[in-house]
């Protein structure tokens, strides 16, 4: 009764001690999320250097430039205009602000401020990203200054002096930045970057247990070709239990990769308690017993590795494609539809309603059906199929 179990201990010791597999089935898996992760979901943060040249020099050209310098997200380096034409043509920077001569008069007279943005092409994403901080910073200290001329016009023969009115002014501008007058709200059905985790991380581990079919189908047909299965029929074990065996081993394996990136996601990303943990754990297990059953039945229905191998990436292949693995598939259209036909549609979906809207492992009644019903369906083919010679 426990030769099956002996048969899988004795695979998955096989397992720790193949480097190439370990690497394959968790380390890369580990650099992949962290690469895909990074790119949708982590470094959304903007920093940019400001070139500035200032051929003005008087006092708010230098307001300008201090308010720009007081960003958190911008660094200014001051340049003279020789300095940034060279820079300019040797493309070591494609975007250069000038603060043109009269800027602090003309903005003192009511005229228009000149700004100049040198580039080269269109500036580059930061570039145009500067651009509009700048002309947003320009605005400003225009419209403080045409208030102020407005005011001081309108109240000239009045008993207030320059003074009091200036600082009356500065007071009241100070008064809307710190309490603007008009509230904005960004309202989200959830946190972006969690949206992306939600979905990345299931779908990440998904895909590389549906890479266990390629591993698992291709060793299957190397062992009955180098006679190792029919060498194993000659001791006390019957085809049944060799069957058995081969199909434990692979959800063991399956669950115990399983088990292990979930625990590196959830010590790092903290998305969520140890109820999501280990009710994640239990829907990774029963994906791996479809995956393993489906491997099991392209291993025993074809003839060379060859044969496997492609038979099994393209089974992978297409799930992931097409079971939305990084993108939702949303809700109609013929990508949708082709989701409906895949394992992993079904497997993610579960995994990352229990992630996001805290569902329970008891709800996702049509996730379980679906893995229950691959593997009882692919097993029993498997087996029917199933020889050691």
């Amino acid at each position: 009764m426990l030769r099956p179990f002996h048969l899988a201990a004795l695979e998955l010791k096989r397992y720790f001690t193949n480097k190439g597999e370990l690497a394959f089935s968790i380390a890369l898996p580990i650099a992949l999320f962290a690469l895909v992760y990074g790119a949708l979901g982590g470094g959304t943060s903007f920093n940019a250097t400001v070139n500035i040249v200032d051929l003005d020099g008087g006092e708010h050209a230098r307001t300008l430039i201090e308010r720009l310098d007081e960003l958190d997200e911008l660094e200014v380096r001051e340049l003279s205009i020789q300095e940034a034409e060279d820079a300019l043509d040797r493309s070591a920077v494609l975007f250069v602000v000038v603060i043109q001569r009269n800027f602090t008069s003309l903005l003192e007279e009511g005229g228009v401020p000149r700004i100049l943005f040198k580039q080269r092409g269109n500036g580059g994403d930061a570039g145009q990203i500067v651009a509009a901080v700048v002309r947003d910073a320009v605005d400003d200290l225009g419209s403080h200054w045409r208030v102020n001329r407005m005011t001081t016009a309108l109240l000239d023969s009045g008993q207030f002096g320059h003074k009091e009115i200036e600082t009356a002014v500065e007071t009241a501008f100070s008064n809307v930045e710190s309490n603007p007058p008009v509230g904005t709200t960004v309202s989200t059905s959830a946190d972006d970057e969690a949206d992306i985790v939600n979905r990345l991380l299931p779908g990440i581990l998904v895909m590389f247990l549906m890479f266990a079919v390629t591993l698992g189908s291709q060793n299957l047909v190397e062992e009955r070709r180098g006679r190792t299965l029919e060498r194993l029929m000659t001791t006390r074990l019957g085809i049944n239990q060799l069957f058995i065996g081969k199909f434990l081993a692979g959800v063991f394996q399956g669950s115990l990769q399983a088990a292990i990136l979930l625990s590196l996601g959830f010590v790092v990303l903290r998305v969520g308690g140890v109820l999501e943990f280990f009710q994640l754990v239990v829907m990774s297990v029963l994906v791996a017993f479809a995956v393993t059953s489906v491997g099991l039945l392209i291993g025993s229905s074809v003839r060379t590795p060859g044969q496997a191998s492609w038979l099994a990436v393209f089974f992978t292949m297409f799930m992931t494609v097409f079971g939305g693995t990084f993108l939702d598939p949303g809700s109609e259209g013929p990508l949708f539809v082709l989701s409906k036909f895949t394992i992993n549609h079904y497997a993610i979906d579960a995994m990352g309603q229990m992630l996001s809207s805290g569902g329970r492992i008891g709800e996702q009644l049509i996730g379980i059906s679906v893995m229950l019903g691959v593997t009882l369906v692919s097993s029993v083919t498997a087996r029917m199929m199933f020889r050691v010679s």
